[in-house]
């Protein structure tokens, strides 16, 4: 139950499939804690600070989305290096709870600057997608990475989908206040699940750098190549497919005006995370028996496509059903690169490099936030369902470059 155990420990001990399903549990219930709350940050400002102003609006959005993603990308790497010195069970155990107080402190923040500065706070101690990876892949069967990975992505759509309902109608009749306070105690559930039932066989080792030192004297790298370049698409990526997150209130506001804006908002983006769960689970799954290269062009080719579509929808309808496909192109992307990832890496290393990467990709979305506050100036929320498609199109020869040699190689 602890997460440390003894030198006699096995991993054969542990029952993958059974801890798969706990921590598997316990990120569903995480993301519909946050869906419950975070999505509905755009309307929140509106009611609470009268920014009615759509460029003032969106200002604060994206300094919202771009110093919590900034806290979370300096911080997450020293967490991942953490968990791989004192146990990875022990970093999700911190952020779920340390989240769960965090992220009921915005009902009190009487400015949008107080709001964006509990936003960076929180996001200090935020991690549980790196932080889930890391403990699954240390107790999964390497050929099951894929599978392993693709159910946490199925887990974070499901766990959306769940929250974006119910945080839809809770805003709509109990308030926002009720839906924050909702978020803190379901982190706090998922922490509570983790610690009794989750199980990690980890070892401390008193003398890692000693043994780092050596590896380094003998040329051997945590990094090299082959991970640096599936970072960089991780990155990028990650800007494409959340460039336009913080904004679908406000186009759903732009098309249907502002009556029962979070109902809808909430209504579209469940929807859409169903195709999240669908794509996650058949994209692990493919990831352990097609080459890399083959599962993603295609889907990065829907996805780019979709998007352009949201960009000029004017109906509820038609931005719903192109925002399903492109969730459900792209949200099975990510299981399949830190699969490969995964495997290009040292295990006594990957929690560390899994902590990396969700740092590059938090990397990417501050990059498409500080992209998205030009667009909405200059342009306007349109432009910054476009800029995604148009990004999400250019990364096809990227991919094909990335990923291709390696799997005609194996």
């Amino acid at each position: 139950m602890g997460t440390f155990s003894s030198s006699a420990a096995k991993p054969a001990e542990i029952n993958w499939k059974r801890n798969l399903f706990v921590v598997w549990l316990g990120q569903i219930i995480a993301h519909c804690a946050h869906s419950f709350a975070l999505p509905f940050i755009p309307l929140y400002m509106r009611w609470r600070f009268h920014l009615d102003d759509e460029a003032e609006r969106g200002l604060y959005i994206a300094a919202f989305e771009f110093f919590g993603m900034l806290t979370f990308c300096i911080s997450n790497p020293l967490w991942g290096a953490l968990g791989d010195r004192y146990g990875r069970k022990l970093m999700l155990l911190r952020t779920y709870f340390l989240n769960g107080m965090c992220i009921p402190l915005m009902i009190v923040a009487p400015s949008p600057a107080w709001l964006v500065s509990v936003r960076a706070l929180a996001s200090c101690f935020s991690g549980t997608i790196s932080a889930s990876q890391a403990l699954v892949v240390a107790t999964t069967p390497e050929q099951h990475h894929g599978f392993a990975l693709g159910a946490l992505s199925a887990a974070l759509w499901s766990g959306t989908v769940f929250g974006l309902l119910g945080g839809g109608l809770v805003v709509h009749f109990y308030g926002y206040q009720k839906a924050f306070l909702t978020c803190g105690g379901l982190l706090f559930l998922s922490g509570l699940i983790t610690l009794l039932f989750a199980r990690e066989n980890f070892v401390r080792q008193p003398a890692r750098e000693k043994v780092r030192n050596a590896e380094t004297a003998r040329g051997d790298k945590i990094f090299n190549a082959s991970i640096a370049l599936l970072l960089l698409l991780l990155c990028l990526l990650s800007m494409a497919r959340r460039m336009d997150v913080p904004f679908l209130p406000v186009l759903v506001e732009v098309i249907s005006g502002t009556t029962n804006a979070e109902l809808y908002t909430s209504y579209i983006s469940a929807l859409a995370a169903v195709g999240g769960i669908v794509s996650g689970l058949l994209f692990g799954a493919l990831s352990d028996r097609y080459p890399a290269w083959k599962v993603a062009l295609p889907a990065l080719a829907a996805a780019g496509a979709a998007m352009l579509f949201q960009a000029c929808s004017t109906s509820l309808w038609t931005l719903a059903a192109f925002r399903f496909l492109s969730f459900f192109a792209a949200g099975g992307l990510d299981p399949v690169i830190i699969s490969r990832l995964s495997k290009s890496t040292a295990s006594e290393h990957r929690g560390e490099v899994l902590g990396w990467s969700a740092s590059i990709r938090v990397l990417g979305i501050l990059l498409g936030a500080g992209i998205n506050a030009a667009i909405v100036s200059m342009i306007n929320t349109r432009g910054v369902f476009a800029a995604a498609g148009i990004v999400m199109l250019l990364l096809i020869p990227m991919c094909m470059v990335i990923l291709r040699p390696r799997n005609q190689a194996r």
